[in-house]
């Protein structure tokens, strides 16, 4: 039977962990992120206590549950005969109730159409490899100013993009619910994967040259956004030269720093 894409909605701040190990720490669709709760411990067998990672079928249905479960938009696939499935219309009733309802995925796509609304759970941390981060769900109000930026390079220049997420990154200044940061993410990642090798490209043609020619190029219905961007490669340059470090690898160097800082949950 094959292996069924799904749809994980997450704080966009979880997003860079995610990238950098896989979907392996607790992300339930109940909204309650951290010690399980009461709903979790209703959960049958391996599924109890939190021990899952959950999803949505469908895309349109995942975005109406956004402003509960955040912006930052995961797939993964997961095998049919290894998955919970139960229709979220179920969630308003007691717990045991809910994980009552609960059937195999495989044994709903063998009685006909899926329900558009089916929440899906695995027990298990889902493996890097089926694993690809897409575009935040994100409306110009999550965005800003940064909203025309984004609108314009994201899925047009995707080696400007990148330099400008390092920037964002840089200019959000560790506060990872901010409008920059959320433009860091929306530039970051996109629907279609990057071309293999675009980070090295970065690297070898100086992502400090590329940002500030893109913030020239892209940055003219954003004046705010243009302008700590701008602050920031020029506050980045001065903490490359007292690190030592060409103006290039500072912007890398410095993004770092920043996501240093992400929480770790």
């Amino acid at each position: 039977m094959a292996r069924l894409s799904v749809h994980h909605l997450t704080a966009p701040m979880r997003l860079p962990l995610i990238e950098e190990e896989g979907l392996r720490t607790r992300a339930d669709l109940s909204g309650l992120l951290g010690a399980p709760g009461e709903f979790d411990a209703a959960a049958p067998g391996m599924f109890a206590n939190g021990k899952r990672v959950s999803a949505y079928l469908d895309l349109d249905h995942a975005r109406t549950h956004v402003p509960e479960h955040g912006a930052g938009l995961v797939t993964y696939t997961v095998e049919p005969r290894k998955t919970l499935a139960v229709p979220s219309s179920i969630r308003d009733e007691e717990p045991d109730a809910y994980w009552g309802a609960a059937k195999l995925l495989s044994a709903l796509q063998e009685d006909g159409d899926l329900p558009d609304d089916l929440e899906v759970h695995v027990n298990v941390g889902v493996r890097a490899k089926f694993v690809a981060l897409k575009a935040p769900l994100f409306d110009d109000g999550d965005l800003g100013d940064y909203a025309p930026i984004v609108r314009a390079v994201a899925d047009q220049d995707r080696l400007s993009a990148k330099a400008l997420m390092h920037l964002a990154v840089i200019a959000s200044a560790g506060d990872f619910e901010s409008e920059a940061f959320n433009a860091a993410c929306a530039l970051a990642w996109r629907d279609v994967p990057d071309p293999d090798g675009i980070v090295k490209e970065l690297v070898d043609l100086d992502a400090d040259k590329i940002a500030s020619a893109a913030i020239a190029e892209f940055g003219g219905e954003s004046t705010d956004a243009a302008a700590q961007l701008r602050e920031a490669l020029e506050s980045t340059r001065a903490w490359a030269d007292e690190s030592g470090l060409p103006h290039g690898r500072g912007i890398l160097a410095r993004t770092a720093f920043v996501l240093e800082q992400l929480p770790a949950a």
